[in-house]
Protein backbone atom coordinates (compact mmCIF):
# COMPACT_ATOMS: atom_id res chain seq x y z
CA UNK A 1 0.00 0.00 0.00
CA UNK A 2 2.63 2.46 0.65
CA UNK A 3 4.63 1.77 -3.15
CA UNK A 4 1.22 2.55 -4.42
CA UNK A 5 1.04 5.94 -2.43
CA UNK A 6 4.21 7.08 -3.43
CA UNK A 7 4.18 6.38 -6.82
CA UNK A 8 1.29 8.67 -6.89
CA UNK A 9 2.97 11.64 -4.86
CA UNK A 10 6.05 11.12 -7.38
CA UNK A 11 3.43 11.50 -10.47
CA UNK A 12 1.93 14.63 -9.06
CA UNK A 13 5.55 16.23 -8.31
CA UNK A 14 6.28 15.25 -11.35
CA UNK A 15 3.04 16.56 -12.96
CA UNK A 16 3.98 19.85 -10.97
CA UNK A 17 6.96 20.54 -11.98
CA UNK A 18 5.91 20.37 -15.89
CA UNK A 19 2.76 22.35 -15.81
CA UNK A 20 5.03 25.49 -13.54
CA UNK A 21 7.45 25.34 -16.68
CA UNK A 22 5.28 25.33 -19.21
CA UNK A 23 3.57 27.87 -17.49
CA UNK A 24 6.87 29.95 -16.57
CA UNK A 25 7.86 29.63 -20.27
CA UNK A 26 4.82 30.97 -21.63
CA UNK A 27 4.63 33.84 -19.48
CA UNK A 28 7.61 34.76 -20.16
CA UNK A 29 7.31 34.62 -24.00
CA UNK A 30 4.30 36.78 -23.85
CA UNK A 31 5.59 39.79 -21.67
CA UNK A 32 6.65 42.36 -24.42
CA UNK A 33 10.01 43.41 -23.23
CA UNK A 34 11.88 46.44 -24.49
CA UNK A 35 15.61 45.26 -25.96
CA UNK A 36 18.28 47.72 -23.83
CA UNK A 37 20.84 44.96 -24.22
CA UNK A 38 24.09 44.41 -26.58
CA UNK A 39 22.82 42.19 -29.05
CA UNK A 40 19.23 43.65 -29.89
CA UNK A 41 18.41 44.29 -33.32
CA UNK A 42 18.25 47.90 -34.43
CA UNK A 43 16.54 47.59 -37.71
CA UNK A 44 14.10 49.57 -37.16
CA UNK A 45 15.44 52.95 -35.23
CA UNK A 46 13.40 56.15 -35.86
CA UNK A 47 16.63 57.28 -37.52
CA UNK A 48 16.69 54.85 -40.00
CA UNK A 49 15.71 55.56 -44.03
CA UNK A 50 16.54 53.64 -47.27
CA UNK A 51 16.24 56.63 -48.85
CA UNK A 52 19.41 58.49 -46.41
CA UNK A 53 22.34 59.77 -48.30
CA UNK A 54 24.64 58.29 -45.91
CA UNK A 55 25.02 54.89 -44.97
CA UNK A 56 25.49 54.10 -41.29
CA UNK A 57 27.45 50.65 -40.68
CA UNK A 58 26.68 49.15 -37.06
CA UNK A 59 26.86 45.59 -35.14
CA UNK A 60 24.72 45.21 -32.97
CA UNK A 61 26.78 43.85 -30.53
CA UNK A 62 29.11 46.99 -30.60
CA UNK A 63 29.28 48.69 -27.56
CA UNK A 64 30.09 51.82 -29.45
CA UNK A 65 27.42 51.94 -31.59
CA UNK A 66 25.24 51.09 -28.68
CA UNK A 67 26.55 54.51 -27.47
CA UNK A 68 25.99 56.27 -31.00
CA UNK A 69 22.47 55.30 -31.37
CA UNK A 70 21.66 57.27 -28.40
CA UNK A 71 23.05 60.08 -30.68
CA UNK A 72 21.66 59.20 -33.88
CA UNK A 73 18.11 59.56 -31.79
CA UNK A 74 18.86 62.73 -30.86
CA UNK A 75 19.72 64.10 -33.90
CA UNK A 76 16.25 61.95 -35.55
CA UNK A 77 14.47 64.74 -33.44
CA UNK A 78 15.88 67.33 -36.05
CA UNK A 79 15.13 65.07 -38.83
CA UNK A 80 18.31 63.44 -39.75
CA UNK A 81 18.00 59.86 -41.27
CA UNK A 82 21.05 57.26 -41.96
CA UNK A 83 20.58 54.72 -44.21
CA UNK A 84 20.77 51.33 -41.83
CA UNK A 85 24.06 48.49 -43.00
CA UNK A 86 24.29 46.02 -40.25
CA UNK A 87 27.46 44.24 -40.74
CA UNK A 88 26.73 41.98 -37.81
CA UNK A 89 23.46 40.19 -40.13
CA UNK A 90 25.68 40.99 -43.67
CA UNK A 91 29.47 39.66 -42.97
CA UNK A 92 29.78 40.67 -46.58
CA UNK A 93 29.58 44.53 -46.05
CA UNK A 94 32.92 44.65 -44.48
CA UNK A 95 34.63 43.67 -47.45
CA UNK A 96 32.52 45.19 -50.31
CA UNK A 97 32.57 48.90 -48.60
CA UNK A 98 36.02 48.23 -46.80
CA UNK A 99 34.92 48.74 -43.25
CA UNK A 100 37.34 48.61 -40.82
CA UNK A 101 35.37 49.13 -37.96
CA UNK A 102 31.85 50.08 -36.54
CA UNK A 103 30.30 52.85 -36.31
CA UNK A 104 31.32 53.74 -39.56
CA UNK A 105 29.18 56.43 -41.63
CA UNK A 106 29.92 56.58 -45.49
CA UNK A 107 28.36 59.22 -47.85
CA UNK A 108 27.59 58.99 -51.33
CA UNK A 109 30.74 60.40 -52.85
CA UNK A 110 32.80 57.68 -50.11
CA UNK A 111 33.80 60.15 -47.79
CA UNK A 112 33.49 58.62 -44.50
CA UNK A 113 33.92 58.71 -40.74
CA UNK A 114 34.56 56.15 -38.66
CA UNK A 115 34.43 55.84 -35.11
CA UNK A 116 32.07 57.45 -32.21
CA UNK A 117 30.97 60.86 -33.07
CA UNK A 118 29.42 63.48 -31.12
CA UNK A 119 25.98 64.91 -32.15
CA UNK A 120 27.96 68.33 -33.21
CA UNK A 121 30.22 66.35 -35.11
CA UNK A 122 28.33 64.07 -36.47
CA UNK A 123 25.76 66.91 -37.61
CA UNK A 124 28.12 68.96 -39.42
CA UNK A 125 29.41 66.33 -41.45
CA UNK A 126 25.67 64.76 -42.48
CA UNK A 127 25.06 68.42 -43.11
CA UNK A 128 28.00 68.43 -45.77
CA UNK A 129 26.77 65.33 -47.07
CA UNK A 130 23.22 65.62 -47.66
Amino acid sequence: MKNDKSWVFGLIVIAAIVGLSVWGFNRNNNEQVKPTVLGESTDNEEYFSEDATVMYFYSDYCSWCLKQKEVLKTLASEGYRVKPMNVGKNQSLWETYSIKGTPTFVAKNGDRVEGYKEANDLKKWLDEHK
